[in-house]
């Protein structure tokens, strides 16, 4: 089960920053906050989320209940207002949209829970009785069994259970990533760019609208890492910054540079092209270039991605329905992907949870960035007590310390804890090789080659 994707809508930055909070608290994913009516339809548009949290009172040229009318009415998403509005008139007037909640501030954490739950299972039972409705409605076919309306879409009728695809190391050249929503295109961009800096390699983070270097404010101030904000018509800063590094390039043993270029909104297709341009021609002067150029689908043209798939061959495209990749014959190793049911892993990580802590305790990080990252790599949500309990142990034995930061305690390893956990890991994986030493040798061969000497 994931967790919910929500867009808030409030125009005071405490408060939304406040929601924010909460929401993170509560295990939802915030995508983004806006000020105005107006954003509020362009990012509903954009993001698609779960629900949208929706202040009545705020800038531009609608409100909040017309900017609500055309969000469910057009992409029927659940909207809830939370507005310190409490009047009959506006009550009266909000009701005509069809809300799925109404939040009068100030609010508690609970009340914004309960809201947010509600609306998701209302939204959840209209879809099933709709499907029931439409299920009744088909044709019975004279041969028997049911015939389908939409021959085009009875596909998605027979997809499997849910398959987890893992990746091992596949974004070693440059993909381009198209996707639907910000919510599966954020743990990517972390995921690389926690490699990169890893690596100790140049890494440039260009974007319009995300929060993926939010953790990691140390590295950037460090410059470790080089953000550059991006806007349709101001690309000026991250031609620069190309133009810059294609011209350092011609050094004897230039450093391996790892880019992230997200054009999450509209942007003019020459800029984009000429971007993709000046990377490929850092990378045809030998210098080792791999990274994303990602693409939001709903939001750019159709010519400009298939203009860019003619310069960039590897693509990874996701949607709500999973992960597709497309890439040309012989271009990429099928060995290095592996399709997994859900079931199988739920079972594994469950039944290893502690090697999987450990492999995140490399740097500062919090009980609940735990069990996010855990839910973001697997597709598996665990039991609060099981990361805070065997975190409080390795604290009890000194192998972890513990800072607060925000309203979060962080815990990282003491000297002794860094020994502890590479210790055990390596006894883990000596474990996980013994238990499949068998299988690897009879795929090599070796079992085969003794029986017949």
């Amino acid at each position: 089960m994931k967790h919910a994707t929500i867009l808030v809508v409030e125009d005071e930055e405490i408060i939304s920053m406040d929601i924010l909070m909460n929401l993170e608290n509560l295990h939802y994913y915030p995508l983004c906050t806006v000020r105005t009516g107006d954003e509020a339809v362009v990012r509903a548009r954009e993001y698609v989320p779960d629900v949208v949290l929706m202040d009545i009172g705020i800038p531009g040229t609608m409100d909040g209940i017309e900017a609500a009318r055309i969000i469910i009415q057009e992409l029927n998403i659940p909207v809830i207002f939370v507005t310190s509005f409490a009047d009959d008139a506006i009550i009266e007037r909000a009701k005509l949209v069809n809300p799925y909640g109404y939040v009068v501030k100030p609010f508690t954490d609970r009340d914004l829970k309960v809201a947010i739950e509600i609306a998701l299972s209302r939204k959840s039972a209209e879809i099933l009785n709709k499907q029931g409705k439409k299920q009744e409605d088909e044709p019975v076919n004279p041969a028997g069994g049911v015939k389908k309306k939409d021959e085009k879409n009875r596909g998605y009728a027979s997809l499997p259970d849910i398959r987890t695809l893992l990746l091992k190391d596949f974004i070693n050249d440059i993909v381009l990533l198209l996707y639907t929503t910000a919510e599966v295109k954020e743990p990517v961009f972390t995921s690389f760019i926690e490699r990169s800096l890893k690596n100790r390699e140049n890494l440039l983070f260009a974007y319009s609208v995300s929060k993926a270097h939010r953790n990691f404010l140390d590295e950037i101030q460090q410059g470790k890492m080089k953000v550059c904000r991006i806007n349709n018509g101001e690309m000026s800063l991250l031609i620069e910054t190309l133009s810059d590094y294609c011209e350092r390039s011609d050094v004897a043993d230039p450093i391996p540079l790892r880019v992230i270029i997200d054009f999450s909104e509209r942007f003019d297709q020459g800029d984009i092209l000429a971007a993709v341009d000046l990377i490929l021609a850092i990378r045809k002067k030998g210098v080792l270039v791999s990274g994303i150029i990602a693409l939001a689908v709903g939001t750019n043209d159709h010519n400009l991605t298939q203009a860019l798939s003619l310069s960039i061959p590897k693509v990874i495209v996701t949607t709500s329905w999973g992960t597709v990749i497309s890439c040309p014959d012989h271009s990429f190793p099928l060995e290095n992907l592996s399709f997994l049911s859900q079931d199988v892993l739920d079972e594994t990580v469950k039944k290893v949870l502690e090697p999987v802590i450990l492999s995140l305790l490399d740097k500062p990080i919090s009980g609940h960035d735990i069990l996010r990252e855990i839910q973001i790599r697997y597709n598996i949500l665990i039991p609060k007590a099981r990361v805070y309990t065997y975190l409080y142990a390795l604290q009890k034995m000194g192998y972890l310390c513990m800072r607060t930061k925000g309203k979060s305690k962080v815990y990282y390893p003491t000297e002794t804890g860094k020994k502890y956990i590479r210790h055990k890991l390596n006894e883990f994986q000596s474990v996980f090789h013994h238990i499949l030493a068998d299988m690897t040798d009879r795929d090599a061969g070796i079992n085969g080659k003794d029986k017949k000497e």
